[in-house]
């Protein structure tokens, strides 16, 4: 059949690198990552972690959402923002961003704009509401309380904000769910069964969304923060969790071009596959993500030698990295030439989150003029030899790339784009 052409035209993103796109692209062109010491990481009971990450200028510490501040304005109704989290609130901000910069108003929607979006819920709000459920009973228990906290809890709000009428889902494949909302999402606009999609992955970031992992040893023990988040490196302890939301906005070729939308990205293509494996690790050879590589590259039809990079999911955890580096030499031969690089290294593991952060700041840094490197890379680990890891930025014009993002239960993504240069954009 016939596809519909899919492109980005809209990007926002709130993050521990900031929350503009100007911002964000010197945090990455500077390689400034936003790593610190966390007392209430470092002094909980029996804990060995003390690095951790947050938003910049954001507060949503009080257990009420309207005394949550921020730099810019909020215009929720009461009713809504009782329903907020953390997360949904950094998402409804990087929304706002997002319809700016594709040059959308919200009152344009029907029904062929849809909403995708990913989030593990909020932990702390449903700790918070059951704790109050079972000390004062089921008619003390928070109204707000489902809405604000479970899975799902991003497409409810977002969806009654901006009065989503189109196609709406929530995705649920851990640390794989924004990089699966994606997909789907170019599938719905590919098809020619919704014009536009808005995709928001988004996590609260905070001591109960991340503590938790130190049960799994897989959280940094690192003292330093610039040595905390370590992709591919050899003194590589683990992985910094962060939160904040990541927006992007899909529309189909023929729509952006109707309405004179700017371009910053066409998605070409994605492809997905299973490990079969563990609950909680990955196939040691990569296996689900070899599918998922194969898939991307046959359905964008891209050739590997047009690849001009390559984001990778590498979290710091030996076992990950080691299972990606497996699948790029079963795909792409024993030495790749094109270059390989975590932005992890500098916004740590934003979970669910990951895959929508990830291309965004890929198309950021392509267009800007740049590829980004592997931030503190000094001892990459010879279990990566043959990748091409540069820890410095390189220059580029843009480009063919692909963003891998892997969760657990074996869930493995590639997707696949070309980010259009400022340049190539202005002509």
């Amino acid at each position: 059949m016939n596809r519909e052409g899919v492109v980005i035209t809209g990007l926002g993103v709130v993050s521990p690198l900031g929350h503009t796109t100007e911002a964000i692209i010197s945090a990455l062109h500077t390689q400034q990552h936003n790593f610190h010491y966390l007392r209430e990481f470092a002094e909980f009971k029996r804990s060995r972690i003390q690095i951790g990450t947050s938003v910049p200028d954001f507060s949503t510490d009080s257990s009420s959402p309207e005394d949550w501040t921020c730099p810019y304005p909020t215009p929720i109704s009461k009713e809504i923002i009782r329903g907020l989290n953390p997360h949904s609130y950094y998402a409804y901000h990087a929304t706002v961003q997002a319809l700016e910069a594709a040059d959308l108003r919200q009152e344009i929607f029907d029904e062929n704009t849809g909403l995708f979006t990913a989030s593990a819920g909020s932990p702390r709000n449903l700790h918070r509401n059951l704790r109050e459920m079972y000390t004062y009973g089921v008619d003390r228990t928070n109204p707000f309380g489902i809405i604000n906290s479970v899975v799902g809890t991003l497409s409810f709000n977002l969806g009654a904000i901006f009065k989503i009428r189109g196609a709406g889902c929530g995705f649920s494949s851990a640390c794989a769910s924004s990089a699966h909302a994606l997909g789907f999402a170019y599938d719905q606009i590919a098809m020619g069964r919704q014009e536009r999609m808005i995709v928001v992955g988004a996590e609260d970031g905070d001591l109960d969304a991340i503590l938790p992992f130190a049960g799994m040893h897989a959280l940094s023990t690192s003292k330093d923060p610039d040595a905390a988040s370590l992709p591919f490196d050899r003194r590589r302890k683990g992985f910094v969790g962060s939160g904040g939301a990541a927006v992007l906005i899909l529309e189909s070729t023929e729509c952006a071009r109707r309405r004179g939308a700017p371009i910053q990205a066409e998605f070409l293509g994605w492809g997905h596959g299973s490990d079969g494996h563990k609950p909680a690790a990955p196939h040691p050879e990569g296996y689900g993500l070899v599918q998922a590589l194969r898939n991307a590259l046959k359905e964008s039809e891209v050739d590997p030698p047009k690849i001009a990079y390559l984001n990778a999911h590498a979290t710091g955890t030996p076992t990950g990295d080691f299972a990606e580096a497996r699948a790029l030499r079963a795909v792409f031969g024993s030495e790749p030439s094109f270059p390989i690089s975590s932005t992890k290294a500098l916004t740590g593991h934003s979970l669910s989150m990951a895959g929508s952060l990830e291309v965004a700041l890929s198309i950021h840094a392509l267009r800007s003029g740049f590829i980004p490197g592997t931030a503190n890379l000094l001892e990459p680990d010879t279990d990566f030899a043959g990748l091409h890891l540069p820890k410095e930025n390189l220059p580029s014009g843009g480009g063919i790339f692909l963003s891998n993002s892997c969760g657990f239960g074996g869930a493995n993504v590639c997707l696949a784009f070309r980010a259009v240069s400022n340049s190539e954009a202005n002509e």
